[in-house]
């Protein structure tokens, strides 16, 4: 979600032999002999920038690719690709020049064609982007996402190789933030239809525009291999201000292996995943726990496929007797209990309170009357006895432990229910998530830019990121009067609305939002030009070097 993009990850282990044998020690190198070394404690996915949705996919993208705009290491918003954006007085046109003598790393030219195929294949339905909605603000969108408009109608014109000109459906005043997502990157027409549903399968069939490259073959990403590399982009604009060699990506899900090899000097980053791995590693130099604006919400499907997660009482019964407080004493004591499906630190409200304190519900934990509206539901859906499933990732430490509590509480603080876990690895996680194959799910949501509707947009009706199919036309009117006219325009009228919004999904139990995260981190001290702003921009390297 990066850009302030924050999410959880997930993947298969790396051995510490193999890791070893990899890295040269940071303690003695500079930034002119070895590449930064970073680890992650999930797969890539997916290079397709079109496609990329789960975290890890999207933080690699960020060192690749290059949108309009992009995010500093402050998370504001600052020209990339763009050499100028003027926007008229009614905040519906945006007129883009692009930087002179951009070049895609095979050579072409980089021109404004490129964005208008980029967005358009974004928006496309036979393309099945989940990020396709983050384009709704551009005019003739969401009628060509439904269906029922041409591509060519895409508000997104090139009037020449350097010019875009953008027409929006409505002013909205945080578009610039928007454009900052993975699914506003240009593409190269040509070289995606040579390799088609192959396109970003393996590094060597993805072609680039930003600060980095893959290396090639098997030193790049194969599409399964858990050590690859990047190298310097010579043909990027601003070549001469990236200082680091490249960055070598270890994919390592072992909790301590990562922490160990930083120990050692063989890791410049390392994340700490666990309660105890905090615990023994917090006097280490470099320790820090990162602001990381992403949550983790437990889905129900309302689909209709589990007629008992139907009944508002069964889901409110289930919101009640969840412990969130012992959830994270348990798991995570570092995140914070979440009231809001936004996380806290994304965004300040107009009276200057951060949003989700602003936009606070009464989610709480009473297993007294959770029993009774647990017993109410059963019998309105003529049952005693309920069996629900909980689905949640293998290869993710917080997942496994969080879904293991969460069935052992949930089914001891409703009787006649029981729950069962589903442990998966993260990347069959997501695909049952978007397929609705599934009955209650734990999803991580993070931001892919600080305003409220980054998340709020996921929820309503025919999202496709919407997995638990809520229908709920309350929510619905809220979310549509902040992002229209005249609401939008109004900062006061805007956040009420999406208070309202959250206040909506909280009376009907449409979702059980768990927490906030925080990320623990070891960092080389040394690797300077990386923003600790929130854990998302942890990632983004285009800028960083080692200084002693």
């Amino acid at each position: 979600m990066n850009k302030l993009k924050i999410a959880t990850l997930a993947g298969l282990s790396l051995s510490a032999t193999v890791l070893l044998t990899a890295c040269a020690s940071s303690g003695t190198s500079s930034s002119s002999s070895r590449n930064i070394q970073y680890s992650l404690n999930s797969d890539v996915l997916t290079l397709d920038s079109s496609l990329a949705a789960d975290v890890n996919s999207i933080d690699t993208l960020l060192n690749v690719q290059a949108g309009l705009v992009r995010f500093d290491k402050n998370a504001q918003v600052v020209n990339d690709l763009a050499k100028s954006i003027d926007i008229s007085k009614d905040g519906l046109t945006y007129t883009v020049q692009l930087r002179d003598g951009l070049k895609w790393s095979n050579g072409d030219s980089l021109t404004a064609k490129d964005f208008v195929y980029g967005w358009q294949r974004t928006v496309d339905p036979k393309t099945g982007s989940q990020y396709a909605s983050f384009l709704a603000p551009v005019k003739n969108a969401t009628e060509i996402i439904a269906g029922k408009k041409p591509l060519s109608d895409l508000g997104i014109k090139a009037i020449n190789a350097h010019k875009l000109v953008i027409t929006l459906a409505a002013p909205t005043p945080y578009f610039e933030k928007l454009m900052t997502v993975q699914a506003y990157y240009p593409l190269n027409q040509k070289f995606v239809e040579k390799y088609g549903k192959a396109y970003g399968t393996n590094s060597d069939k993805t072609l680039y525009n930003g600060a980095f490259i893959f290396a090639k073959g098997s030193k790049g990403w194969t599409g399964s291999n858990k050590t690859f590399s990047l190298v310097k982009n010579p043909n990027f604009y601003d070549a001469k201000n990236v200082k680091a060699k490249g960055i070598t990506y270890q994919v390592i899900t072992e909790n301590n292996t990562a922490a160990q090899l930083y120990k050692q000097g063989k890791l410049d980053m390392a994340i700490l995943d666990t309660p105890q791995l905090v615990s023994t590693y917090k006097s280490t130099k470099g320790y820090k726990i990162l602001p990381a604006p992403r949550v983790d919400v437990l889905e129900y499907n309302q689909s209709g496929k589990v007629p008992a997660l139907n009944n508002l009482k069964i889901r409110q019964a289930l919101n009640l007797a969840t412990n969130r407080k012992g959830l994270l004493e348990t798991a995570a004591p570092y995140f914070t209990v979440a009231n809001t499906v936004t996380p806290s630190g994304l965004d300040k409200a107009p009276n200057g309170e951060d949003f989700a304190k602003y936009a606070a519900q009464p989610y709480a934990f009473d297993a007294k009357n959770a029993a009774e509206l647990f017993k109410e539901g059963l019998k309105e859906i003529g049952k005693t006895s309920l069996t629900l499933t909980l689905e949640g990732d293998s290869d993710d430490t917080y997942h496994k432990t969080a879904v293991n509590y969460l069935t052992a509480s949930l089914s001891k603080n409703l009787p006649g229910l029981t729950v069962k876990e589903n442990l998966v690895p993260k990347a069959q996680r997501l695909k049952d998530a978007q397929n609705n194959n599934f009955e209650i799910i734990l999803s991580s949501w993070g931001a892919d830019y600080n305003e409220p509707s980054d998340f709020l947009m996921n929820f309503i009706t025919g999202s496709p990121l919407n997995n638990g199919r809520i229908s709920n036309a309350a929510y619905d009117k809220a979310y549509q009067a902040a992002t229209t006219m005249p609401d939008i325009m109004n900062d006061e009228k805007r956040y009420a609305d999406y208070k309202e919004a959250e206040s909506q999904l909280y009376q009907a139990a449409n979702l059980n939002p768990l927490d906030t995260q925080a990320k623990p981190v070891l960092l080389n001290p040394e690797l300077k030009g990386v923003s600790e702003y929130n854990s998302a921009m942890l990632y983004d390297l285009r800028y960083a070097q080692f200084v002693k």
